[in-house]
């Protein structure tokens, strides 16, 4: 019986290198074995959408056979972004959702993200599949929806008041971003508009499509100071993420999103409580906490934030990444595009430009997210090993998610990616100099960064 090999079973999803570690029998097999438990638990119908990469169309097409032969109706909304996929479930009313897409990962790289009844399917769920029996049923079925994508953009956009016209920057990168963009360029209309990269293109010729990474924001920033944009927005490869600069082409950082966004809800959802992953600045906290929202920490994951969200009923939460969860108004999945339209709405509500609502956050002395790359194995023995030297030290520490310390002039942390063959380090300091106090912790901890 075949096996899928085990370095693609991720913690959100499954993930790989396409003809390396991911195959045609990678998805027959999800197809096959998800199915089966779908439809073993009373499930009928599952969402299917892929993104634009070249191995997306072999994947999709096994998948959907696979999903077939378990008895399911394949419910096949055609190529669009993550968010996209998630709205379907909700608005078709299926059972689950499975998504065909590499996200930020380099090119060659695919996989497939998994609702179940508009839940996040990780971890345990995922490693559980090896054991479940395929049980192939007669009456499955195959439709298309393709007006799924007018109502996505028809959703996306009924928050949207034109109150003063805006010129907005659009980076789509070359990935499923791009059509959404399009449409909202059009529809739109009484703003003006500077779309880049809107074409979707498996070769990303222009730059890598993740926006938490400086260098690939250059074409927007540029755009941005040419055109006189208000503000620019930047889209990863599955759109489930958002970058921003602002006027004057500074990089919003993701904390300061959220600090931003909170604000903006709070105003509406006074007292709600707003979820920060672990990665978040202390300055993210106080804000939610000034606004008079309650704030939570937790791990990082889109999975693991969703699931939190639901404990907490939060109405809002947001990652370093990116990744913008909306509860207050939406569904409570992680959008992109969403995002962007919520923040169009606010800043035309603004008394002052957006580049100054960003100059009076408080100043961050930090690093930004880095990643030291090392293999699955040591990344994890590298946390083990921390935790044990802070407690041979006498040191307290958050562990929610890897290692968090906490001092009376700054934080930082290591974490183990969940994407990535990576440990993942971020320090913030009150001021320069206490950053710098930080960094020699962490080079005392056995941790070396150079900044």
């Amino acid at each position: 019986m075949y096996q899928p090999n085990p370095i693609i079973l991720r913690e959100y999803d499954i993930r790989g290198t396409y003809g390396k570690n991911l195959f045609e029998a990678d998805a027959t097999w999800l197809g096959e074995h998800f199915g089966s438990l779908l439809h073993d638990n009373g499930g009928k119908t599952v969402v299917v959408c892929r993104d634009g990469r070249s191995s997306s169309p072999a994947l999709h097409a096994v998948l959907c056979n696979a999903l077939i032969d378990c008895g399911l109706e394949v419910l096949d909304i055609g190529v669009g972004p993550t968010p996209m996929s998630y709205f379907a479930g909700f608005e078709l009313n299926a059972d689950a959702t499975l998504m065909i897409t590499g996200s930020h990962n380099p090119k060659d790289d695919n996989g497939i993200k998994i609702t179940l009844r508009n839940k996040p399917f990780f971890g345990t769920q995922i490693q559980n599949l090896l054991l479940q029996e395929v049980t192939k049923k007669p009456g499955g079925n195959y439709t298309e929806h393709k007006d799924v994508f007018d109502k996505y953009v028809k959703r996306v956009l009924l928050r949207h008041t034109f109150k003063k016209p805006l010129r907005i920057a659009w980076d789509a990168g070359n990935g499923a971003a791009g059509p959404v963009i399009e449409a909202f360029c059009k529809d739109l209309s009484k703003h003006s508009h500077v779309p880049l990269f809107t074409n979707i293109d498996c070769n990303f010729p222009n730059h890598h499509p993740d926006p938490s990474v400086p260098e690939n924001l250059s074409h927007l920033i540029a755009a941005v100071k040419e055109n006189n944009c208000d503000i620019g927005f930047a889209f990863d490869g599955d759109a489930d993420r958002v970058g921003i600069v602002d006027s004057t082409g500074h990089i919003i950082a993701g904390d300061e999103l959220v600090a931003i966004i909170s604000h903006a809800i709070l105003q509406d959802a006074k007292g709600g409580t707003i979820i920060a992953d672990v990665k978040c600045s202390n300055h993210t906290f106080n804000a939610i906490t000034a606004a008079g929202g309650k704030p939570v920490m937790e791990r990082t994951g889109h999975s693991w934030i969703k699931q939190a969200m639901i404990q907490h009923n939060a109405i809002f939460a947001g990652e370093m990444s990116g990744h913008m969860f909306f509860k207050h108004g939406y569904y409570g999945f992680d959008d992109g595009l969403y995002a962007a339209i919520f923040l169009l709405n606010y800043i035309q509500t603004l008394e002052v430009n957006f580049s100054d609502l960003v100059a009076q956050l408080p100043k961050a002395y930090s690093t930004p997210e880095i990643r030291l790359n090392c293999n699955e194995r040591e990344k994890l023995q590298i946390i083990h090993d921390l935790k044990k030297k802070l407690t041979d030290a006498g040191k307290s520490f958050n562990e929610i998610d890897g290692v968090r310390v906490e001092n009376t002039y700054g934080w930082w942390l290591v974490r183990a990616s969940n994407t990535q063959s990576a440990l993942i380090v971020r320090a913030e300091g009150s001021t320069e100099q206490d950053l710098q106090t930080i960094l020699k912790e962490l080079k005392a901890f056995g941790i070396k960064i150079d900044r």
